[in-house]
């Protein structure tokens, strides 16, 4: 049986006893290869950039990365970018010496760390379908931007 003993320092989801929120995340991509014909490009996007946006210290993200995740999301919820669209974007953005992740030594990037409304333990409580996941996963992405911006970064 599962038991869950301590709070992630950076989402406050409940964490795997004697593990991590990235256990978490991992059994999340789990989740989506049981998923019949896959969760699809879009809800797989929202999971891994919320659980990004969520886990700044511990993904090691820069400032920029953050940035252009949230606003890739926000891009994305508004209709404004289709998904392969965004994909160009991501790889012109970091073509050539454009850092995604801090060097040793880097200060943590200013970023929101405390309690998401949403979290990936919320996700993991979904069925195996692609309906229930990726309705799951869009509300997910939709707590994350409003969380974003109401706290004003």
């Amino acid at each position: 049986m599962l038991t869950m003993s301590s709070i992630c320092p950076e989402c406050a989801a409940p964490v795997p006893d004697g593990g991590s929120c990235r256990d978490s995340f991992h059994s999340l991509l789990l989740l989506e290869a049981e998923i019949p014909g896959g969760p699809g490009g879009l809800p797989h996007f929202y999971a891994v950039a919320c659980y990004g946006l969520q886990h700044p210290d511990s993904m090691n993200y820069t400032a920029d990365t953050l940035a252009g995740l949230r606003t890739a999301v926000a891009d994305l919820l508004d209709g404004r970018l289709t998904l392969p669209a965004l994909r160009q974007r991501m790889r012109s953005a970091v073509d050539g010496p454009t850092r995604v992740t801090r060097r040793q030594g880097d200060a943590k990037a200013p970023w929101w760390r405390g309690d998401w409304p949403v979290t990936v333990a919320d996700v993991l409580t979904v069925e195996a379908t692609q309906e229930a996941y990726a309705e799951r996963v869009l509300v997910w992405a939709r707590s994350v931007r409003e969380t974003l911006d109401a706290a004003e970064l």
